[in-house]
């Protein structure tokens, strides 16, 4: 398949990118046009201010008039003639009576004269005449009576300024298509950049397979990094794919032996059978040797569809049974020509499936048989306690080594290096099942020593009290 220049993780990184890049832009514009206005208003309000202190400063309040005290203050070219940069003056009282008014107004439009109320300490305003913008700054004529008796006017032209701000906006707007299509540029660059490490995983990954599940991915990365973090989980997954592999190709080779013993066995009785005509006792024989192997079979295949469904019928809470008669009846019978001693105190009752619970401490019964000698005593005691049952199975065998193994043997088709050795014939999913079925059940189990030699397995479920 023709990888796609564009993937669609990609894309979808670089149109947030783009959106991000955009959205950065365009605020950054509109702050630089909000602050350019800002100083350029500053600017002019500052001039303004200037002038009109020089201007009141050469004038006199005296009673309802207004002198001028010194001209040549009224006398420069800002204020005679129409320059760059003019200021429009005029000096007026509330009736709009002017006093005086600078000389490039004989030549210029009339300037529309205000009559504000309040100041702080001046007032500033702005309009247009002939679409031409002016600022304007106020400031009250007071007399020696401290009355007010005019104001003084001073306007300056906003335009120049207006037109800088424009020139800003406008370019901004021509250049936005070009920006545009550089984030978009960028955004794709910095998508593709940001997935080549992890395109360099997924290559590492893809080639790592079945036939060589050894091999781990190797990127130089923290590993706080998310990268880090990434290699770390996948080479975790195939430690896990590549144990439980390996457990299900060793489960594989030990079921088929185990299956393979009563299907051997069956087959060697049915052909001895077969050969003649045998006597009643013969064949009585056989057909016990035949069910045994066959419930034989049926056990271990029962096993694995437990497994395989997870147990989730184990816990089923709308059966109650009675595990000390399930005990004694039951699974006493089945270990009669075994040193397995019953210790089960009367009338203990559980939530869940009898069968499997049968299973599972058959299971416990089996391994403390398999793992002890064969005159050696195996005990089975269960009492009932505020409400709690606890369930022990005793064996005085060879035990378990190790606090290491302890912790493995519930895994399934976990077999130890001592089973090869004793030749301890099992699949590794006798303990994996008990652990299931108890802890459906509410329960739990724990494994411990048993002094001086031997292993205990306990196990604790919530019992029911029955009138």
């Amino acid at each position: 398949m023709k990888k796609p220049l564009i993937t669609s993780s990609i894309q979808r990184i670089a149109i947030w990118n783009a959106g991000v890049m955009l959205g950065l832009y365009i605020t950054l514009s509109v702050f630089t046009i909000l602050i350019l206005n800002y100083i350029l208003i500053d600017d002019i309000d500052s001039r303004l201010r200037h002038e009109l202190e020089h201007i009141y400063n050469a004038i006199q309040t005296i009673d309802d008039s207004v002198i001028v005290v010194y001209p040549r203050e009224l006398e420069e070219p800002d204020l005679k003639t129409v320059t760059e940069d003019p200021f429009f003056l005029q000096i007026y009282d509330l009736e709009g009576k002017i006093f005086v008014k600078s000389g490039n107004l004989d030549n210029y439009y009339e300037i529309l004269l205000g009559f504000p109320n309040k100041f702080d300490p001046y007032y500033y305003e702005d309009f247009f005449i002939q679409e031409i913008r002016l600022r304007t700054i106020y400031k009250p004529l007071i007399n020696q009576e401290q009355k007010l008796i005019g104001y003084l006017q001073l306007s300056a032209i906003h335009s120049s300024f207006n037109r800088i701000i424009k020139s800003v906006f406008w370019f901004n707007v021509i250049a936005l298509p070009i920006v545009i299509l550089g984030i978009i540029l960028l955004s794709i660059f910095l998508a593709k950049k940001s997935f080549n490490p992890i395109n360099k995983i997924i290559n590492l990954a893809n080639s790592i397979s079945a036939t060589n599940l050894s091999k781990r991915l190797e990127y130089p990365a923290e590993p706080e990094d998310e990268l880090g973090k990434l290699k770390s989980t996948l080479n975790s997954l195939f430690d896990r794919l590549e144990n439980q592999i390996n457990e299900i190709s060793q489960f594989t080779d030990n079921a088929s032996h185990q299956l393979m013993t009563p299907l051997t066995t069956i087959k060697t009785e049915l052909d001895f059978i077969l050969k003649r005509d045998r006597t009643t006792a013969e064949y009585k024989e056989t057909c016990n040797v035949l069910q045994a192997q066959t419930d034989r079979m049926i056990s271990m295949v029962k096993t694995m569809l437990i497994m395989s469904r997870g147990c989730n019928e184990c816990s089923d809470n709308s059966n109650v049974f009675n595990l000390s008669n399930l005990v004694k009846k039951d699974i006493a019978n089945i270990y009669s020509s075994n040193n397995v001693q019953f210790q089960i105190e009367e009338n203990i009752y559980l939530r869940g499936k009898s069968d499997y619970f049968s299973i599972a401490i058959q299971n416990l019964i089996n391994n403390a048989i398999k793992y002890s000698h064969k005159d050696s005593k195996v005990s089975v005691v269960a009492t009932n306690i505020e409400d709690k049952l606890n369930l022990s199975v005793i064996d005085n065998g060879i035990g378990i080594e190790t606090e290491e193994e302890k912790g493995k043997i519930f895994q399934r088709f976990y077999r130890s290096d001592t089973d090869f050795v004793n030749k301890v014939n099992g699949y590794g999913l006798g303990l994996s099942l008990v652990k299931s079925v108890v802890e459906s059940m509410g329960g739990n189990i724990k494994v411990l020593d048993n002094r001086p030699k031997g292993t205990i397995f306990t196990i604790t479920i919530p019992s029911l009290k029955l009138s």
